[in-house]
């Protein structure tokens, strides 16, 4: 894979401070990151170590993704010190002189001119949190609690230019305020949701740093016509989602869905008009993850629908240190020419892509320590990543860029730049033109598509998008139909594992499935997609696993030929009917 751009070698010295934050209390980290988002506005120069999550609440929303038996056994030994890996890859890029430390009076004394004063919030009401690094971020704050109050004072000579103690009765009332007073001074069409109570703050630098507009409010659907509405455009019979689809009467059922469901909550009400208002820019991102009241279906659908698109940014660290490092704003990766691909017609076609790589947790931990792993280059893989970090951090992205193997295809999703349900986005054509456009900078022509059976006109509107893409690998999972469509030689082709509810079993359960569905009798050429459920399975489970296949009956492909091939299989099954 080769890059276009400055070089990013050989540039001036870089200070930068080390900073220890493992051992620190939840409070004492969120005021390290306060600082640093000030810190790397003009240049990286604080760069966080939160240490290795072995506390398993670290690793849990509001489900268990990593229990303890396979985090200690399959994933731990590859992650290690992650923010010390980043750091040590951009010590081989950058000259950086770093200093450490593990004082929190030392970094406020570093960085202390950046500062102009304190917001205290107020931990009866967490939610004052977000407030705090909004104000952080426009005003030149320190974010303090109530306990670090006199000593920030007496050490600093700090005085509290916010006082967010017993302001607000409860959120709704908190973030109605924040919209009227806030949302206008913070980036447009940029905002953030991140629930304070799991006390994840890793993505506060960021907050403070992009003067991002930050809220934590549910989308759970209130019983009720409302959410049958959408649940109808997602998941009714395929006949009836295809004539709502193809009458155009999506868009008002899904409008109609919402407008009831805001009229049942408040705080639903809410959280769909900052969405609402946000969308009305072009590309409106929100980054962050869904609440503790809510789920990421309910958050999806929600944010999907209100045209917004999501970069998942839980538990993601030192983000705002990866965007102030210059790094190329083009990659180049290597695809199959699709004139030079031969359809064999005898074999099954086998391709794995490791799920969730949109996530900026996923690629800070080199996709949970797979991309370290012994067995990368050895066996045809599919890695999801977050192609729009050529545009935010694309020094991060480089040390994926810059080390692909023969083997390894970096693909988009889901369900391309930015995640969202396509079946359910405001405008899926202008989203899709944008994936292209950003994709072609990172040099990703491949496409995980989260919705597996979307109505036809939305599997139309994937084939008519910009040429750049070779095609669609579609499904985080399937349900009952499984399309395989090609049109003007690409092709959109549902995963064929895992069920809906086998996603997240184990790696045993996983490759016994897969197993099965190469041992059905059925005519050739045949193509399955593996979609990895990236908390079980690993690139080393899937090397031992094809190690076992026949390579006379199965051949094992990166997603590029697959969709190449499938296209043709799919031109040639059309030419004989």
């Amino acid at each position: 894979m080769g890059s276009h751009g400055p070089p990013i070698l050989g540039l001036l010295t870089m200070k930068v401070i080390l900073a220890d934050v493992s051992a620190f209390s939840f409070i004492e980290q969120l005021t390290a990151l306060s600082i640093q988002g000030l810190a790397n506005r003009e240049s990286a120069r604080l760069f966080l170590d939160f240490g290795i999550y072995d506390d398993p609440a670290a690793r849990k929303t509001n489900e268990d993704f990593l229990p303890e038996n396979i985090w200690q056994e399959k994933f731990r030994p590859f992650i290690g010190r992650q923010d010390h890996e980043n750091l040590a890859y951009y010590q081989t890029k950058f000259d950086l002189d770093v200093n450490t430390t593990n004082s929190l009076e030392e970094i406020i004394r570093t960085f202390r001119n950046e500062i102009s004063g304190m917001v205290v919030w107020d931990p009866g009401l967490e939610d004052t949190l977000n407030i705090a690094m909004m104000l952080a971020g426009l005003e030149n704050l320190l974010v303090v609690a109530p306990q670090q109050l006199a000593w920030a004072e007496q050490t600093f000579g700090l005085s509290i230019t916010h006082d967010l103690r017993q302001r607000w009765y409860n959120r709704v009332s908190l973030y109605t305020w924040a919209l009227e007073n806030l949302y206008p001074r913070c980036k447009a069409g940029r905002i953030a949701c991140i629930e304070p109570g799991w006390q994840r703050p890793e993505f506060y630098d960021m907050v403070v740093k992009e003067c991002l507009f930050t809220y934590s409010l549910s989308s759970k659907f209130p019983p009720g016509l409302g959410g049958q509405l959408l649940f109808l455009i997602l998941g009714g019979p395929t006949w009836l989602r295809n004539l709502l689809f193809d009458l155009r009467l999506d868009r008002p059922i899904k409008r109609l869905g919402l407008r009831i469901m805001s009229k049942q909550s408040a705080e639903f009400s809410l959280a769909c008009r900052i969405q609402r208002n946000a969308a009305a820019h072009p590309q409106a991102t929100i980054f962050g993850w869904h609440t503790r009241r809510d789920d990421e279906f309910s958050f999806m659908v929600l944010l999907s629908a209100n045209g917004l698109r999501l970069i998942p940014s839980h538990m993601a660290s030192n983000f705002s240190f990866h965007g102030s490092l210059p790094g190329p704003q083009h990659f180049e990766q290597p695809h199959c020419d699709t004139q030079e691909i031969t359809l064999e017609e005898d074999k099954t076609y086998l391709t794995f892509t490791l799920s969730d790589g949109d996530q900026l947790m996923m690629m800070s931990t080199a996709e949970l320590g797979n991309w370290r792993r012994p067995e990368r280059g050895k066996v045809p893989f599919n890695w999801e990543v977050q192609p729009l970090l050529v545009e935010f951090a694309p020094a991060l992205y480089e040390q994926f860029a810059g080390s692909l193997s023969q083997t390894d295809l970096l693909v988009a999703g889901p369900s391309g730049a930015g995640y969202i349900i396509p079946p359910l986005h405001d405008d899926l054509p202008a989203y899709l033109a944008e994936s292209a456009k950003v994709c072609r900078q990172a040099g990703i022509r491949v496409v995980t598509s989260y919705y597996p059976d979307p109505p036809r006109r939305v599997i139309r509107q994937h084939l008519e998008a910009d040429a750049w893409f070779l095609g669609f690998l579609s499904g985080y999972f399937y349900m009952k139909d499984k399309p395989a469509v090609c049109m003007q030689g690409r092709s959109f082709v549902c995963n064929a594992w895992p069920p809906v509810n086998q996603i997240d079993v184990c790696s045993e359960d996983v490759l016994a499935g897969v197993r099965q569905l190469l041992e059905q009798p059925g005519p050739a050429p045949r193509f399955i997609g593996v979609h990895l459920f990236a908390y079980r399975t690993t690139i080393s489970d899937i090397y031992a696993f094809v190690q076992t296949l026949d390579p006379q009956k199965i051949k094992v492909v990166r997603g590029d030929e697959f969709l190449i091939a499938a296209s043709q299989a799919l031109c040639l099954k059309e030419s004989t009917k």
